[in-house]
């Protein structure tokens, strides 16, 4: 009985989300779940580095992108030691709703994600993403640290 048929790991490519689909893999291997890593591109994120670097908001989304390619990339290099069904996806949008709409729209079991991530100071002030996906996932969120 497969507890977990499908797993959600945002990432955002912080090592507490490298832990996070490490544990996930596991988790995925031992249930024969399907994995999805997937990341955000922070669109608040990207028009604050667009004002700040004075560059145009496609360039800036670019560089993220491929910023995103790269350590989803390693990820899937760290993962692939273990025998499970991957698909990586990439996104623009605000992380937490972006998060909570593809687990309900790809029909998530689990979400597994590192306690903390690349934030900065707008985390103070606009809390986590985790916080948020837990206050408002409808599906088990396993936090790891």
């Amino acid at each position: 009985m497969r507890i977990f048929k499908k797993i959600l790991v945002p990432v955002d490519g912080s090592l507490y989300s490298l832990n996070a689909a490490r544990l996930a893999a596991e988790i995925a291997e031992i249930h024969g779940s399907d994995l999805k890593l997937f990341h955000v591109l922070d669109v608040l994120m990207a028009d604050q580095l667009k004002s700040l670097l004075k560059k145009n908001s496609g360039s800036i989304r670019e560089e993220l992108k491929s910023q995103a390619q790269g350590f989803l990339k390693d990820m899937v290099r760290e993962i692939g030691k273990h025998k499970v069904n991957l698909e990586v996806l990439i996104e623009e949008g605000i992380p937490h709703e972006a998060i909570i709409k593809e687990a309900a729209s790809w029909g998530a079991d689990l979400v597994v994600l590192g306690k903390l991530g690349r934030r900065g100071i707008s985390h103070i002030v606009l809390g986590s993403v985790a916080e948020r996906v837990i206050e408002f996932s409808e599906m088990p969120v396993l936090v790891v640290k």
